[in-house]
């Protein structure tokens, strides 16, 4: 049985299931973000070249990180397309998560002057 270090997960609202550790977890999770893209995207914004994404992963990114908090990392928002203001952060909770993106928009918007 392959056992992973870290656990998979789905959303039931806003909170997060604990599916498991093991391969038959990860399989199950995969087809349930392919399934339910509406819960899996959490906000999307476009403001000239730049792209803001906010998603639940499915999977907690704890482990990947130094942090020691036993809460799993499972939201993610990125920021892609100006190369000085790129960003990738990472929320236990799904309001944090929706904050976060929220305030990369404006972040966006104050320092891209195709956004003005």
């Amino acid at each position: 049985m392959i056992i992973f270090p870290f656990g998979f997960y789905i959303l039931d609202g806003k909170s997060p299931i604990y599916v498991g550790n093991d391969l038959e977890a990860k399989d199950f999770v995969r087809a349930w973000l392919e399934a339910n893209p509406g819960q899996v995207r959490l906000g999307f914004a476009a403001i000239g070249p730049v792209r803001i994404l906010t998603r639940f992963l499915g999977w907690d990114e704890a482990f990947r990180s130094s942090s020691m908090d036993p809460e799993p990392l499972l939201f993610e928002t990125t920021l892609d397309g100006a190369p000085d203001i790129g960003a990738r952060r990472l929320y236990r909770d799904y309001d944090d998560a929706l904050a976060g993106h929220a305030e990369l928009v404006e972040i966006a918007r104050r320092r891209l002057p195709e956004a003005r």
